[in-house]
């Protein structure tokens, strides 16, 4: 629908910034889907389920050190319309398994919920999955960061939808 259907009024001020990224593989080692099921209406997720054995992580980050984009495409000319939409995250630290995870994440695709400080969740790189790319840094002085920033990008056909907690949950590995 290109029809304006409502108009706007101005929302009490909140906070900006993501506390938590719960990431997924979009696709396994064989390129088949992790995705069950996914399906949105009015700017809402209703619905969101990996396959059996397939989950959610999540990234907890200091506070001020993430954020993302969502940002039509499209020209006049064209007719055209799409959604590019970009991510930055802030790891501290470098482990073995930082190392290995790190790896991971930049030879897959992967889907993205954040947890916003504002207390909402929004699903991004839903139906494409995000490239990562990673950049590794030690700094120079004691006080310089110590750690990776993944920038995750991607384009999609519609803008991130909310999602609810419970169906963001629900995706999550169980704990042990």
């Amino acid at each position: 629908m290109c029809e304006l259907i409502s108009g706007y009024d101005k929302v009490c001020d909140t906070q900006g910034g993501v506390e938590t990224w719960y990431l997924f593989a979009m696709k396994d080692s064989t390129g088949t889907s992790n995705i069950d099921t996914y399906t949105t209406a009015n700017g809402q997720v209703t619905g969101l389920t990996l396959v059996t054995g397939k989950y959610a992580y999540p990234f907890n980050v200091e506070m001020e050190t993430s954020t993302f984009t969502d940002k039509s495409l499209g020209d006049r000319a064209n007719g055209a319309y799409a959604r590019e939409q970009s991510a930055t995250v802030v790891l501290h630290g470098n482990t073995a398994e930082m190392i290995v995870m790190v790896e991971q994440l930049a030879q897959g695709r992967v889907g993205a919920i954040a947890k916003c400080n504002d207390g909402t969740y929004e699903l991004l790189f839903a139906e494409n999955g995000a490239k990562c790319n990673d950049e590794r840094a030690v700094g120079t002085k004691y006080e310089d960061m110590n750690g990776t920033t993944l920038t995750f990008t991607g384009k999609e056909t519609q803008k991130a939808c909310k999602i609810s907690s419970s169906i963001g949950n629900a995706v999550l590995e169980p704990a042990s």
